[in-house]
C-alpha cells in the first residue's frame, strides 16, 4: 500500500521505551522519569504504548555531552555543585534531595564568584547555575563561565537554566565548549531529579 510508507517513515522518527532505554544507557525507571518531567518528547499509542520521539532522544544525549563524558568509578559519588540566589529554593531542594536514592555529593553557592573560587581547588561533575539576573548580567557571568570551563577544566559539565530563551544559541553554543548546556527552564525539584537520576546514570553506565 503506497498510503503505508508515509507512516513507516514517521514512526521510524518514534522509540519505544525500551529502546530510548537502551541508546541513552538509562533504567526504564529514569525514562518514564524523563518523560513525565517533559525532558523527553513522548505519545502513546491506541494500545497505550508509549512512543518517544527520536530527536528528543539525540538531543538530550548531544546536550548532556554524556557520550563524552569520563565515566565515575562504582564506589564514587558524583560531585554536583549548585548556584541558587533563592534562600528558599535551596531550602527545599536540600530537603527534597535528602529522599533521593541517588549517590550524590551536593554543595550550595548563593553567587557564581563563590562557586567558581571552589572549583579553583576542587573537581565537580556537574555545575548548575541558575541565571535570574537581567539579560545583560546574565550575558556576562555565561562568558565569564564560557573562559572558565574552557581554562581551568575543573567541572566536565555546566548546566544553567534561565528564563531567556536565545541566551546561547546553538551556533554560538558549538563555536565554545559542548560541556556548557543552556535551558530556558525553571528551576525545580522534580526536574532537577529526573535531570540528575540521568546524569548519575550515564556516567555510571
Amino acid at each position: 500500500m503506497t498510503e503505508a510508507e508515509p507512516l513507516e517513515a514517521e514512526t521510524a522518527e518514534f522509540l519505544t521505551s525500551s529502546q530510548a532505554a537502551k541508546r541513552l544507557g538509562l533504567s526504564m525507571a529514569t525514562i518514564q522519569k524523563l518523560v513525565d518531567n517533559n525532558i523527553l518528547q513522548a505519545w502513546k499509542t491506541f494500545g497505550g504504548h508509549r512512543r518517544i520521539s527520536l530527536s528528543s532522544v539525540l538531543n538530550y544525549q548531544s546536550a548532556n555531552n554524556f557520550s563524552e563524558a569520563p565515566r565515575l568509578p562504582t564506589d564514587r559519588r558524583a560531585k554536583v555543585m549548585m548556584v541558587i540566589e533563592s534562600p528558599e529554593l535551596t531550602h527545599r531542594l536540600k530537603k527534597d534531595m535528602a529522599q533521593w536514592p541517588l549517590p550524590l555529593q551536593m554543595s550550595f553557592y548563593d553567587s557564581l564568584t563563590e562557586a567558581l573560587l571552589a572549583l579553583l581547588n576542587e573537581k565537580h561533575d556537574l555545575l548548575v547555575v541558575q541565571m535570574t539576573e537581567s539579560r545583560k548580567q546574565q550575558e556576562k557571568a555565561l562568558d565569564i563561565l564560557q573562559k572558565f570551563v574552557s581554562s581551568r577544566h575543573t567541572v566536565a559539565h555546566t548546566l544553567i537554566l534561565t528564563a531567556e530563551a536565545d541566551l546561547l544559541p546553538p551556533s554560538k553554543l558549538a563555536s565554545h565548549t559542548a560541556s556548557i548546556q543552556v535551558l530556558n527552564k525553571a528551576l525545580s525539584p522534580v526536574w532537577m531529579s529526573a535531570y540528575l537520576s540521568g546524569f548519575v546514570a550515564q556516567r555510571r553506565a
